[in-house]
């Protein structure tokens, strides 16, 4: 039996390629620019390919909301399956046009949508689209699927901890000033999701085991003693992902768990080397 609703997300949501496929979830991919050839996050360019392509780029790539037809063919697709409404989860407004356009093709589809601006980017969108998608699998609503999703927003913990400030200063998401007292100190700083939805430096710390120490500790924060679902993602940095999740098992209760590498078009903005984790109370563990 179809469920009612069906859940559609972007490429900013960095899930993996295997759980995306596995779950039947429509990802509408955003694009990335090398110069004068434009790539298809996930699509015409992978993850791994994408930092091997930023390591030796002269300019720094740019990124852009998806093609208005990858969101009516996903709306298209939902109504093929026959599914009768569908909740469009995204990323943050205040980060990308991928919301706005959202609602622009919405109005075209052939079965109701409804658009959400999660305010959330990273692995924090990817909780709230596993969240939405587990609420719908079940038969939820569109009010119902909106409401985890809501629910995500409100409660969820996304921090990122970047080698450097340098490529979100060039790609616009952090002032001149923020990214030049990172620079000047040689900090790990700690980046986190505020609640309009923009990429903050919450906290800089001197080395990446007190980053690690710190994003543990607010994890935990979160948790308070009850389990976690978590997403930890990394660009290119394995070894330091594992890391990460041996002290987050050493300190909270993991109900859920999705390990990814940084997709290109947060890459294009955080660098390689860029780990975070995004965490949210377990309710029927999302993942």
């Amino acid at each position: 039996m179809v469920a009612p609703v069906a859940v559609v997300t972007d490429s900013t949501a960095d899930l993996p390629r295997e759980l995306v496929e596995s779950l039947g979830l429509r990802v509408v991919p955003l694009s990335v620019t090398f110069g004068d050839r434009t790539e298809i996050s996930g699509v015409t360019l992978q993850p791994e390919d994408f930092y091997a392509r930023l390591e030796n780029a002269v300019r720094m790539p740019t990124t852009s909301q998806p093609s208005p037809a990858w969101f009516e063919e996903a709306y298209a697709d939902c109504a093929d399956d026959g599914h009768q409404q569908v909740v469009s989860v995204h990323c943050s407004a205040a980060l990308s046009g991928t919301v706005s356009l959202a609602r622009d093709r919405a109005k075209h589809a052939a079965l109701p949508v409804e658009v959400v601006d999660t305010k959330l980017v990273g692995g924090a969108l990817g909780l709230a689209a596993l969240a939405a998608h587990q609420v719908a699998e079940r038969g939820g609503s569109v009010a119902q699927v909106v409401a985890a999703v809501e629910r995500i927003r409100k409660q969820a913990l996304g921090l990122l901890v970047v080698d450097t400030l340098e490529y979100l200063k060039r790609g616009g998401r952090l002032t001149g000033a923020q990214a030049m007292v990172g620079t000047a100190l040689k900090v790990k700083p700690i980046l986190h999701l505020t609640p309009e939805g923009t990429v903050e430096v919450r906290e800089r710390t001197r080395t990446w085991t007190r980053a690690m120490d710190r994003c543990v500790a607010l994890v935990s924060e979160v948790a308070a003693g009850r389990p976690v679902d978590l997403v930890v993602v990394h660009a290119l940095a394995p070894e330091r992902a594992g890391e990460l999740w041996q002290r987050l098992d050493a300190e909270v209760e993991v109900a859920g768990r999705v390990e990814a590498l940084i997709g290109p078009i947060v890459g294009t903005h955080v660098g390689p080397g860029a780990i975070g984790v995004a965490a949210v109370p377990a309710q029927g563990s999302a993942v």
